[in-house]
């Protein structure tokens, strides 16, 4: 039988720099989140992903029992500094188009899953960051990033990857929470150039500059 021993010396030995174990059970408060903000998530279902059905992991797999959080890390790499001057060391790091790096590494860790009796599912619309937090792998920022409990140098240059498992596994204790420390005078909210950030701590998707670059065409900063 594999142990959650096993699969975290599996996810190390495909390079990756944490993992964490959750249940099952359906984002509630997720979803709560979502549908009285369609408003501003709406488009989403647009873009082909339907994030509110995505917080029920029996949507995705029936017999779902479990999901593995893996880390991946930014902070392995180094770039030249005029490169990461104008782009985020995500993209830098993005494989999406080759496929020669992480989606492989992915395959080889559900790969391991299947060898053992276990299947897996790769879901886009599941909400990997709640799911990572939900498995003890890091808390949230007041500027609404992921900051991991210890890859990266506990920082920010993370991608939390989930996998919806048919397997229980004993879960990790949650670490959802806002983890800014008590001195902290919110001046990430005060510098976001669009004013997507909230005092509460969420974002107003639609002013973020990932949105406006993504989804709306042209987009010049100095114009903001």
């Amino acid at each position: 039988m594999l142990t959650k021993n096993d699969l975290i010396e599996n996810a190390h030995a495909n390079g990756f720099a944490d993992i964490g174990f959750t249940t099952a059970e359906p984002f509630d408060s997720h979803r709560q989140f979502l549908v009285s903000h369609q408003k501003e998530y709406g488009w989403v279902e647009t873009m082909g992903l339907d994030l509110v059905r995505g917080t029920d992991p029996k949507s995705i797999m029936p017999e779902a029992q479990a999901i593995i959080v893996l880390m991946e890390s930014y902070y392995q790499k180094t770039f030249p500094k005029f490169l990461e001057g104008h782009f985020g060391r995500c993209y830098l790091d993005d494989d999406r188009f080759t496929r020669d790096g992480l989606a492989l590494r992915i395959t080889a860790f559900r790969a391991y899953l299947r060898e053992h009796g276990i299947q897996s599912k790769f879901p886009g619309h599941l909400p990997h960051r709640m799911a990572a937090a939900r498995a003890g792998l890091g808390t949230f920022g007041k500027n609404c990033l992921f900051y991991s409990r210890k890859a990266a140098r506990q920082g920010s240059w993370v991608l939390p990857i989930t996998l919806v498992v048919d397997r229980a596994f004993e879960p990790d204790a949650p670490t959802i929470a806002n983890g800014c420390p008590p001195w902290c005078r919110n001046a990430c909210i005060a510098a976001c150039p669009t004013r997507a950030l909230r005092a509460d701590g969420t974002i107003e998707p639609r002013k973020c500059i990932s949105y406006l670059s993504y989804y709306q065409g042209d987009f010049i900063l100095t114009g903001i």
